[in-house]
Parts: C-alpha cells; structure tokens; sequence
C-alpha cells in the first residue's frame, strides 16, 4: 500500500521551517523548529540581506494538541544588514505566525481575545485552561492593552453602530471601516452631539452604513447632507421580517382546518360516537354496578375521608376563634 505524504512543517509553520524533534509529558508538548531560510529583510531600511550573524531561541506558546497546553521551540537566525547607511546594524528573522517578542502565535492570541470578549478575565483563563491555552488574567489584559484603535482622517465610507459597554446601562458608537471592516472609532455615548463631532473631521466619508438609530441619521444628514445612508444587513433582514410577520397576520386566519390533505373552508359538522359498539362482547366484562355498598350486616356502608381529633390542639383553637367571632 502506498501511502501519502504530508507537508507537516509547510502546514503548521511555513516551508521555510522544520520540525526535527518532538517532546511530550503529562503536561505540555514541546515542538522544536529549525528556521531553513536564507535571507532575511532589515525592518529599517527594509534591504534583503544573506549575512548570517548568529542564532538564536525563542520559546513560543501555539495552538494546543489534544487540550495540552503547546510550545514551539524555534531556532532562528540574525542577520547583518548589508546596508552601510542603516543603522540598524544586526536585526532579528521575523517569524510569519508570531510577532517580536511575542510569547504566543499569532493564531493563538486571536484565540484568546475571541473567548475573552464575553467574559471577564478571569472566567476566559479558566475556560481557555480547559481547552490547554494557559493565559492568566493579566497576560489577558495586556493582550488588551496592544490593540490600539487609529482613527482614518480620509477615509470614505464607514459603518456605525452602536455597542453596549454595560447592557442596560452604558452604551458606545462604534464606526467601522467598510473596506477593511477595522474598528476606527469608539465614541462616548450614541448622542447626536457625540458623532456630530466625529462627522466634522472626516468630511470625505460618502457611504454610511448605519442601524436605525435617529441620532444617527440626523447627525449624518446635518454635517454631511450628500452623503448616501444605507441600513446594514442585519436591519434589512430584521425589517424584512417585520414586514412578513404583519403580512402572516393580515392574509392567515388564526385556525387552519385540514381533513384529508384538504384545506377546509368550514369548521366540520362534530358528531358523537362510541369508540366501542354497544354490541361489542368487549363490554361484557366491564362491570358498571352503581350500588350502595353494604356491611355484613346488610347496612350501608358510609365513607368519610376525613381524620378528625377534636381533641387537638388545631380544633381546640379553631373553636376558640369561632366562638369569638360569633360575639
């Protein structure tokens, strides 16, 4: 039988890397990485250049592998930058899943802020340790405290919405780029004043995209009237639904009677009848003798459901408040 061959190294990190060792315990599994490039870019002058100057380890949290918390061991090169002017004279490979002295891939960090969006701090290091992502919660916070929101001076059409900080209670703007869908702004509020203010300093934008908030058509129409406002996906879809519903409501009637395949245009005529023929021999050992009960003795026999001890302390009372009632 011939088997296929899998690109491992090309898979998980690149063809320009490979993997030549591997190592697990009860607790972590350790990956170990040989970079197998042979040029590097200077990131300040951004000149290739083919100069080794030495090598060097990083240690690097990835994905995890059957929820066990995964490092990459990466041997990676320097190189010198053969541009006499730089002054960046030795510079480090960049790696294409992890950034500068970043601790963790790329994909891994992506990971962590996915979960970390609906929970505290706390509960996503809880739940991402389950799952063999170790992240406590202050490497969660400075995860955090990276992204950075640059706002585009130029830019020509944005989406705007509003997001809850606090649900119920406290409430934010959120204006995207439509080409790139990154988050440039974040207002204060979902006053009209608030974006008014936005508007003032991005008089190019030309297509928004909004949800059916009147502030913010009313901001948009006052700083820039020609600018062409469409309602987003998610409000279309929602209004088109709307619309459907009255139109059920309006064209359905509340019963729909069905009798045979067929849709009927009158309720059907009810009519009695036994599930079992009186001339049925089932009913013969049904026996339906409503008779008195009687004793031994030939006396009626009378039911009472009830225990009463008069002489406790609930009747006692009882007829206590009776007596006093009748006064």
């Amino acid at each position: 039988m011939k088997y296929t061959e899998f690109k491992v190294n090309e898979k998980l990190f690149g063809k320009n890397y490979l993997i030549y060792d591997w190592q697990e315990t009860e607790e972590e599994i350790h990956i170990y990485v040989k970079s197998q490039s042979r040029t590097g870019k200077c990131p300040l002058c951004g000149q290739e250049s083919s100069s080794y100057h030495a090598t060097y380890k990083r240690n690097i949290q990835i994905m995890p592998m059957n929820r066990t918390p995964t490092y990459a061991k990466i041997i990676a090169y320097k190189y010198d930058c053969e541009n006499e002017e730089c002054r960046q004279q030795v510079f480090m490979e960049e790696l294409p899943f992890a950034l500068p002295s970043q601790v963790r891939s790329t994909e891994l960090t992506q990971v962590i802020l996915a979960v970390s969006l609906f929970m505290s701090n706390e509960g996503a290091s809880k739940i991402l340790r389950l799952i063999g992502i170790k992240a406590s919660n202050d490497a969660i916070k400075r995860i955090y405290d990276t992204i950075k929101i640059e706002d585009e001076p130029d830019i020509e059409a944005v989406g705007i919405d509003d997001v809850a900080i606090r649900k119920g209670r406290n409430y934010a703007t959120a204006i995207y780029d439509l080409n790139n869908h990154h988050l440039i702004a974040l207002l204060d509020g979902r006053e009209t004043d608030t974006l008014k203010k936005w508007l003032e300093n991005h008089s190019k934008i030309n297509f928004v995209t909004r949800d059916r908030e009147g502030a913010y058509a009313s901001a948009i129409n006052e700083i820039l009237p020609g600018c062409v406002q469409v309602a987003d996906r998610f409000h279309l879809l929602s209004n088109l639904i709307e619309k459907m519903e009255d139109i059920f409501c309006e064209k359905l009637p509340t019963e729909i009677l069905i009798k045979e395949g067929q849709v009927l245009d009158l309720p059907p005529e009810k009519t009695m009848r036994l599930k079992i023929s009186p001339e049925s021999i089932l009913l013969n050992k049904y026996n339906y003798d409503n008779a008195i009960p009687l004793d031994e003795n030939g006396d009626p026999i009378s039911y009472d459901n009830k225990n009463r001890n008069f002489d406790g302390t609930q009747y006692k009372n009882h007829a206590k408040s009776r007596k006093k009632n009748k006064r």
